[in-house]
């Protein structure tokens, strides 16, 4: 087993400081960034990373597989693998408790950006991820995830920096952002209307439903993490836009997912699955 780990922080700051840095000293470029955003906010992140690799919720076309998964590592939130490990074993069985590494809670500050900083969270349980740990491109990206952020970083500076600032790193930058004000914001339960009595604080903050991508719809999604339209009726999930480009035509069922070890309920049973870490 790759014995690799993540330490979010390490590349996460040196994007940050860059991408604000490009926003303040260059002038805009606002198709590059209306691209960028729709690429790593929308399909990189709310997509892919959360609600492909983490839940499962739909099956990609084979030959958009790979590259959309590569793509994923580039919103720089840690590669796919760390990724779902952490949103299915420690976040959702855990929501707004202990163990729970980016619940408000704890505090505002920790829940936006001081949970980052949590060593322990370098470590991947491959135990929550039965469905990936034994996936050579899943391990292989997770090996490399900071070579290939700062690969990236140097060609597309090599090829254009305003394309390289406007399209990639502020929209990346800004995907991990839309995360985290989502696991903040939607997790303190004052804010938006619950629709369905979870063993959390999740509710549902339509009005951000444009900015996020759907992931404000957060009390709907607790309710069911299977589901990747998070929508209700009189509510609206932009990230399904990209199902008729990435989806294969038929949806994978729950019992699929469950013959795969995938989780489906929370608290999961864990006792049938072997624990190592990564």
């Amino acid at each position: 087993m790759n014995k690799s780990k993540i330490n979010l922080w390490f590349i996460f700051w040196p994007v940050q400081i860059l991408a604000l840095l490009g926003i303040i000293f260059t002038s805009p470029n606002w198709l590059y960034l209306l691209l960028g955003w729709i690429t790593f906010c929308g399909l990189g992140s709310s997509v892919i990373l959360h609600r492909v690799v983490s839940h499962n919720s739909i099956k990609l076309k084979t030959w958009l597989r790979k590259p959309l998964l590569f793509l994923s590592c580039l919103c720089v939130q840690g590669s796919p693998l760390w990724w779902a490990a952490t949103h299915r074993g420690k976040h959702h069985p855990n929501a707004d408790k202990d163990g729970d590494p980016h619940s408000p809670k704890d505090g505002f500050f920790h829940s936006y950006i001081g949970w980052i900083h949590n060593k322990k969270l370098s470590k991947i349980n491959t135990k929550v991820i039965p469905d990936l740990r034994k996936d050579k491109y899943h391990l292989w990206l997770n090996s490399n995830y900071t070579y290939i952020v700062i690969a990236t970083f140097i060609i597309l500076s090599l090829i254009n920096i305003e394309f390289m600032l406007w399209f990639w790193l502020i929209p990346a930058a800004l995907s991990y952002h839309q995360e985290a004000f989502v696991n903040s914001i939607c997790h303190l339960g004052k804010f938006g209307y619950r629709t369905y009595n979870t063993k959390d604080n999740s509710t549902n903050i339509p009005i951000l439903s444009w900015m996020t991508w759907g992931q404000s719809l957060h009390n709907n999604h607790h309710n069911d993490i299977t589901r990747y339209n998070f929508a209700n009726k009189n509510e609206y999930d932009p990230s399904t836009i990209f199902l008729p480009l990435i989806e294969l035509p038929e949806l994978i069922s729950i019992d699929t997912k469950a013959s795969v070890g995938l989780i489906t309920k929370y608290p999961p049973d864990l006792s049938l699955t072997s624990e190592s870490n990564i």
